[in-house]
């Protein structure tokens, strides 16, 4: 089994008239929140704004820290490890479209968000149970 690296997420949760925007690899069945990987040597935050700007085209504004969300899976042999961090996010384009032909993005309505398959499920459990609770959320791997 390969050894474990740490990569560093930026996830947006965007929200609008009561849904979430949430985002699929067209090859899988499951889906997850905007974003993507931090750079070496890149700031949190500007990968975000990069990501989103490179997924869907349009510019975004962090409005908030939620919180952050310790990850680990396998996958062909190799354990992946990763650290979440989660923003509160605006964006200019009501109706973004994917840039990028294996993404598909699609609004997910708040009170359907418990019984669709968003991973991590850790940070979708996150989601669910903060409410208008501001207080920012650590959930460790349990892994």
């Amino acid at each position: 089994m390969g050894a474990a690296t740490t990569e560093i997420i930026a996830r947006a949760v965007i929200r609008r008239n009561g849904q979430l925007l949430v985002v699929r690899q067209r090859t899988k069945s499951w889906s997850f929140l905007p974003g993507g990987h931090v750079e070496p040597g890149e700031k949190v935050e500007a990968a975000l704004v990069r990501e989103l700007d490179e997924e869907l085209g349009t510019e975004a504004k962090i409005t908030g820290f939620l919180g952050a969300v310790e990850h680990g899976y396998i996958e062909r042999g190799t354990t992946h490890h990763e650290i979440n961090f989660v923003f509160d996010v605006t964006i200019t384009d009501p109706e973004p479209v994917s840039q990028e032909d294996h993404l598909e993005f699609r609004w997910l309505p708040h009170d359907q968000l418990a019984d669709t398959d968003v991973r991590p499920h850790a940070l979708k459990d996150a989601l669910i149970t903060v409410g208008e609770d501001r207080t920012p959320f650590w959930h460790a791997w349990n892994g």
